[in-house]
């Protein structure tokens, strides 16, 4: 299963600490990612594990960290709010591979998730033909997309055979991206597709308007993860034999007011 990131431009603990490494860089241009884990207490390689998503700090040193960034009452609320966002977000991931950013970037074309999936389902078969028809793409594309993942350590490829080695793969999340807008952009197209391509028997697109309020959506956000996570386990019986993307789409019609 693939998790897809819970907000494209939201807020997060990783942005929170890349806005603040920025505004520093702009006042010092020789600050680097060196000093700012100096001035935090913690090492250059830890830093770079809570900037990317992949960890997030316990109580302990969230509270050396909001000292050393000398942060206000409200500054401080809005951190440990945003810790405990992300301890929420991991729960939800449930032990998936998570892939930073320049990862992603690697293998955020659509076809690199549709056959790490298709290698879930029922009578796979380790022909790169039999993966381009199943999934009307190249060879080509599916010999370069099994390199990609290859290096990336999501498969293993020996003696003519291919081996998942991630199950379940997540993205970066909340983080404003133009790999992740590019990703989202051919899924929507996928869902266009079927739309003028697939029998209504085997695909499901319906829409609702409704007037909205906006401080509800965090809380709408919440239970779209629900559904996702309830629809994963559903899905995904004994008898796998195709792959599937779920799209929901909650977007606004008016213009949002600031």
């Amino acid at each position: 299963m693939l998790a897809t990131p819970m907000s494209e431009n939201g807020s997060s603990l990783s942005l929170f600490l890349h806005e603040v490494l920025d505004s520093r860089k702009k006042r010092n241009s020789l600050y680097s990612l060196r000093a700012f884990a100096r001035d935090l207490g913690i090492s250059p390689g830890r830093l770079s594990d809570f900037l990317s998503g992949r960890r997030i700090p316990g109580k302990r040193l969230s509270e050396r960290m909001m000292a050393a960034l000398k942060m206000s009452e409200d500054e401080s609320a809005k951190f440990q709010h945003l810790i405990s966002r992300n301890r929420e977000y991991a729960s939800e991931l449930g032990g998936a591979h998570l892939l930073r950013e320049d990862e992603f970037s690697l293998i955020a074309d659509w076809e690199h998730f549709a056959l790490l999936m298709l290698m879930g389902t029922s009578g796979f078969s380790h022909e790169v033909a039999w993966m381009a028809k199943r999934l009307q793409v190249s060879e080509l594309k599916i010999h370069n997309a099994l390199e990609r993942m290859e290096r990336l350590g999501l498969v293993k490829r020996h003696n003519g055979r291919i081996k998942r080695l991630k199950h379940r793969v997540s993205t970066t999340h909340e983080i404003p991206s133009m790999v992740v807008r590019e990703s989202h952009r051919q899924i929507l197209e996928h869902a266009l597709l079927s739309l003028q391509n697939d029998d209504v028997s085997v695909r499901d697109i319906t829409s609702i308007t409704i007037p909205a309020d906006p401080k509800k959506i965090e809380e709408a956000k919440k239970h779209i993860r629900d559904f996702r996570r309830k629809m994963a386990r559903l899905l995904e019986g004994d008898k796998k034999s195709e792959v599937y993307n779920l799209n929901i789409q909650l977007v606004p019609v008016t213009k949002v007011k600031k």
